[in-house]
């Protein structure tokens, strides 16, 4: 970091992997050069993409702050994120998913954010879920939490499940760097695992402020194989159970949602039928009613996305 007036200056980089991106990757390379504040560096990584996405990259080649890292064959996702990790030069970066995309302010605020507070292993932006054409149909990150989460409570937030978008983080660059890589067959969960082991080594902050695009599509890797989600993050945890020092009582949370996610494998994701049984009992009365309310807190989300006025100008 530089200092400047006293004031620590974070240096952030955007990294962006691509696989078979050619849909969307030219939305979110423009959505980091149209950033307000200019960031440190943007990294494009094509990892042996089999459509044009190669070609798309190499036409930003040449523009200033831009650089082509890609690996010379093919990685896992975990390896590929670990792979940019390790081409970062700043002491931030951001990991943005080529089909997702960056409010022009995202950079602005995460310098803002992170020059207060310097010891932050990560910082988490709310954001706007949206459409395959990234047109905004809901809001994510309203229920966050507003102050910095110190090491223990960060730990036993992250423990029940993967609670944020990666698109819309910033991580501590050497942090991750000195974080273990997961095996190939838990990649899919990086996410969720860079922010357990973070939590065990630093702060986290998050901000409900919206800066970040989400963009749900058919071919997701999360959410087109819901299965595969599930398989990898019981292979993540297993993993981190058995190489990390843990304390008691966090390591009982962290078995109780392998075991969950375990269960939810083999027996699929129960569904709430339209139909309200004669006979029900206090838990399903109560389940209901979080249902009720869940479907309310949606549709203020969904009010809330489709306000148009500070909208980049790459979402129309």
């Amino acid at each position: 970091m530089v200092s400047v007036n006293q004031e620590i200056v974070p240096k952030l980089s955007i990294g962006i992997p691509a696989y078979n991106g050619e849909r969307f990757i030219r939305t979110a390379i423009e959505s980091c050069l149209q950033q307000t504040h200019e960031p440190f560096e943007i990294l494009l990584s094509n990892n042996v993409s089999i459509d044009r996405t190669q070609q798309i990259l190499e036409e930003y080649a040449d523009r200033p702050g831009i650089k082509i890292v890609s690996p010379a064959q093919h990685l896992g996702i975990g390896a590929h994120y670990r792979h940019l990790a390790d081409a970062v030069s700043g002491t931030h970066a951001i990991f943005l998913s080529c089909d997702d995309a960056l409010h022009p302010e995202f950079v602005r605020f995460a310098i803002r954010e992170l020059s207060q507070n310097p010891d932050l292993g990560m910082l988490a932006f709310g954001g706007y879920s949206c459409n395959s054409d990234l047109l905004p149909v809901s809001r994510f990150g309203l229920s966050y939490p507003t102050q910095t989460l110190p090491r223990s409570t960060t730990y036993s937030h992250f423990s029940q499940a993967c609670t944020f978008i990666m698109s819309s983080c910033v991580w501590k660059h050497d942090l991750v760097q000195s974080i273990e890589p997961l095996p190939k067959s838990a990649g899919l969960v990086t996410d969720w695992y860079w922010a357990l082991v973070t939590g065990l080594q630093s702060p986290i902050r998050f901000s409900r402020k919206a800066l970040a695009y989400y963009r749900f599509h058919d071919s997701n890797s999360s959410h087109s194989n819901y299965g595969r989600w599930l398989y990898e993050a019981a292979e993540m945890l297993d993993f981190l159970l058995a190489n990390a020092k843990i304390e008691s009582e966090l390591r009982d949370q962290l078995e109780a949602t392998r075991l969950l996610i375990e269960n939810a494998a083999i027996n699929g994701i129960s569904q709430i039928g339209s139909e309200i049984p004669s006979e029900i009992s206090n838990s399903q009365v109560d389940l209901i009613s979080r249902s009720i309310k869940q479907a309310i807190k949606q549709q203020i989300k969904k009010l809330l996305a489709q306000k148009s006025f500070g909208h980049p100008s790459f979402l129309r």
